[in-house]
C-alpha cells in the first residue's frame, strides 16, 4: 500500500474496504486508514477514495517520475481527494528532488483539526509509491 518515509515522517495509506460498482469500476470506493507519524505527532483516521481519482493520481505520478529520470522539467502534481480528507502536492525542485506538501483532514467540519506538513523526496521513492498505488487500485475485500 502507498507509504512514504522521509526522515522522521511516515505517511501510510492502508485500505480495509472496497465498495464495488461492477458496471463502472472507476466509481468504486476504497475506505482506508491514513496514518501520519512525526516524532511529536501521531494521527490515524479513516478516509475514502474513488478508484478513478487514484488512477488519475497514479498516472500523474508516473509522468512526474518519467520526467525526473529523463532529465526533463516535470510539472507539479496535485492530488486533492474527492472527500477532501487528504491533499498532496508534489512540487519539483532542483537535483531530481520533489517537495511534498500534505494536508490531512481527519474530520469534515471546517473547525476540526487540520494537519499540514511538507518534506522532500527524490526519484528513488517513486517506484515504491507507484507500486503501492497499483496495490490499492487493485485491492479487493
Amino acid at each position: 500500500m502507498p507509504e512514504i518515509i522521509s526522515g522522521s515522517r511516515t505517511l501510510r495509506i492502508t485500505p480495509f474496504e472496497r465498495q464495488d460498482t461492477p458496471e463502472a469500476p472507476a466509481y468504486d470506493w476504497i475506505s482506508a486508514w491514513v496514518e501520519y507519524y512525526l516524532s511529536e505527532l501521531k494521527t490515524q483516521y479513516q478516509a475514502s477514495f474513488c478508484i478513478g481519482e487514484l488512477i488519475n493520481f497514479r498516472s500523474d505520478i508516473a509522468a512526474l517520475y518519467q520526467t525526473l529520470i529523463s532529465g526533463g522539467k516535470p510539472d507539479e502534481v496535485v492530488f486533492d481527494s474527492t472527500e477532501n480528507q487528504l491533499n498532496m502536492h508534489f512540487i519539483p525542485v532542483v537535483n531530481n528532488g520533489v517537495a511534498v506538501a500534505i494536508t490531512l483532514r481527519p474530520e469534515n467540519p471546517a473547525e476540526s483539526v487540520i494537519v499540514k506538513d511538507s518534506f522532500g523526496i527524490d526519484e528513488t521513492y517513486f517506484p515504491a509509491l507507484l507500486s503501492g498505488l497499483d496495490e490499492m487500485i487493485n485491492w479487493q475485500n
